[in-house]
Parts: C-alpha cells; sequence; structure tokens
C-alpha cells in the first residue's frame, strides 16, 4: 500500500553527482515541479555611479515588546541609492547597533529575537552615527513604518524630519496575488529566504525585496513604493460623533483613536485620498451629524506618514 503524501519523482537532473548546486537548482526549475529558495547572501557595499541618484536608508528596529513605551534593543540602518525610476544602484555599509534598555529582555523576545540581555549589556546606540546617517538621507523606510518610525522618533527627534516610506503598506501585495505581506512570506515569494528577526538581516531581505518586480505590472517594486510615497491624502477626525452613529463609521471605514492620541482623542478618524474629501465631508454631513459640519483635516504625506504626530 503507497503511504499517503508520498512523492514520487518524475525527473532526473543529468550530470551526476557532482552537478554544482545552481546547476540542479535551474534544471528542477524548468520542470515546473519545484520552487527553488535560495539563501538571501547580503551584498558587499558599492558605489553608485549615476549622479542623478537619491539616498535612501532602509531601517528595522528590534525592541523590548510591542507596546508604545517598549525601548528599542537593536537597530540597524542600510543605506543605499536608488534612480527616481526605483533601481538601486548602490548599498551603503551596515550600520547595526545595541542598545541596553532599563527593562529586562523577556524570555519571549529572546526566543523570537535571539537577542539576550548579555549581548545588549553595557551597549548604547550612537546617536552622532545615526545623525550622520539621516543627514545625506533623502528617504526612510521599514517594513512595517507603523510601528518602527514612532520607535525612532522617540529615540532620536531628528527622525521626525525626514520622509518616510513602508515597504509593507505602500505597496498592495493582495493585489499582487500575495495572501500575506509579512516580509518572510513575500521572500518566500519571490524565490529567497533568511534567517528573520534580527535587523540587519531583515534590511537586507527589505531592500532585495524592492528590486523585485512586481507580478502584475513588472513595475519594480521600489518604484511602486515611492510612487505611493509622493502621494498625499487626508485625516478627517469626526469629533463628537454621536454614539448611534459608530456602526455607519465603522462600515465606512473609520478606526478609533485611542486616549492618548494625537491631535485628537477618543474619536473616529479615517485616510482618504486626495480627492475624495468632499465626499466625505457630505457623508458626515448627511450620514453622521445630520448638519453642515467642519471635521478637523489633516493633510498626510511622508513626511507625517506613519508618525504618532497625527492621529
Amino acid at each position: 500500500m503507497t503511504a499517503p503524501y508520498r512523492f514520487t519523482p518524475k525527473h532526473t537532473l543529468t550530470g551526476g553527482d557532482n552537478l554544482p548546486a545552481e546547476s540542479a537548482a535551474a534544471q528542477m526549475e524548468a520542470t515546473g515541479d519545484y520552487k527553488i529558495l535560495r539563501r538571501l547572501t547580503p551584498p558587499q557595499p558599492y558605489a553608485c555611479t549615476s549622479p542623478n541618484c537619491k539616498q535612501a536608508a532602509f531601517l528595522d528596529v528590534e525592541t523590548t515588546g510591542l507596546d508604545d513605551d517598549d525601548e528599542i534593543i537593536e537597530l540597524a540602518i542600510v543605506p543605499f541609492q536608488y534612480s527616481l525610476d526605483g533601481v538601486i544602484c548602490g548599498i551603503g555599509e551596515v550600520f547595526d547597533q545595541f542598545n541596553e534598555p532599563t527593562r529586562p529582555i523577556s524570555e519571549e523576545i529572546t526566543r523570537l529575537t535571539g537577542i539576550t540581555p548579555e549581548m545588549v549589556k553595557g551597549h548604547a546606540i550612537d546617536k552622532g552615527k545615526v545623525r550622520s546617517i539621516l543627514s545625506g538621507t533623502d528617504l526612510i523606510i521599514a517594513h512595517n513604518a507603523g510601528f518602527d518610525r514612532p520607535k525612532c522618533e522617540a529615540f532620536l527627534e531628528e527622525f521626525e524630519a525626514k520622509p518616510w516610506a513602508c515597504s509593507l503598506n505602500d505597496i498592495d501585495w493582495r493585489s499582487e496575488g500575495h495572501e500575506s505581506a509579512k516580509l518572510s512570506y513575500l521572500a518566500m515569494e519571490y524565490g529567497f529566504f533568511f534567517s528573520g528577526h534580527r535587523a540587519d538581516i531583515d534590511c537586507h531581505a527589505g531592500i532585495k525585496l524592492l528590486t523585485m518586480p512586481l507580478a502584475s505590472t513588472g513595475q519594480l517594486a521600489l518604484s511602486c513604493l515611492l510612487g505611493s510615497a509622493r502621494k498625499f491624502s487626508w485625516r478627517v477626525f469626526a469629533v463628537d460623533a454621536d454614539f448611534a452613529s459608530k456602526d455607519t463609521l465603522k462600515k465606512r471605514g473609520y478606526r478609533w483613536a485611542p486616549a492618548d492620541a494625537l491631535p485628537h482623542s477618543r474619536c473616529w478618524w479615517i485616510d482618504i485620498d486626495d480627492d475624495a474629501l468632499g465626499d466625505e465631508i457630505t457623508f458626515l454631513e448627511t450620514e453622521v451629524y445630520k448638519r453642515p459640519t467642519k471635521p478637523p483635516v489633516y493633510k498626510i504625506d511622508a513626511y507625517n506618514r506613519y508618525s504618532r504626530r497625527i492621529g
């Protein structure tokens, strides 16, 4: 009796036992029955030769937890250069430093990141070096900038002045046919893997992902991200909306701002495209307030998107 799910290969490889691994991988892929994942090897730094390139920095932090008051225990930044059409044309030296927090590192965080209290003991991130990197940076990118940006801004105020983009949210990965936007999942979808949850390798994986052409259009992922980052939107706050309207607002896509949110707390809010602002105010007047209204509205662009300074 054949065991269930037993795999019987339909193809044989040519070249004998000494066939180079990459040749073997290519043959296997060519059959259509295999998908090969290649280990991500971070590139050696190389200089950009284009006179018109821009400077970006891919950033990742590891922290003591997910709460607002949790602290950074590792910060990695990988500078790189790119052209305006989204081609990466240079990679800089990795900055990667530990930071000893004021609270203990839990066993759960150690399991997740591999970072132990002994590894960070006596270490502090060199703020002067970070400032030096930021001084020449035109754009900061993180995979989940909504988490990384507030942590970085709390650590060093120079992060506030820089435009940010997010490789998690500024590319519509679902419309590209991906079930998840998690970095490790997307890496496998695009044919590579890495040992995650350490800041430096996560940065390199994010940069590698940005070099990939998207499935639906063939557009480079970085080009798509840059297009999203250049757009602006509006954040609308439904301040003092009647409790009875909560289901209407939730159905519309509004979210609840907690007690410590700025600049408006304990109210509903939504981000909308530039051309939808008039329709949104009409919706609030007719469906929520039942009267003419001027809700608080804030422009959102790369300089404050993903920051806690708005909303």
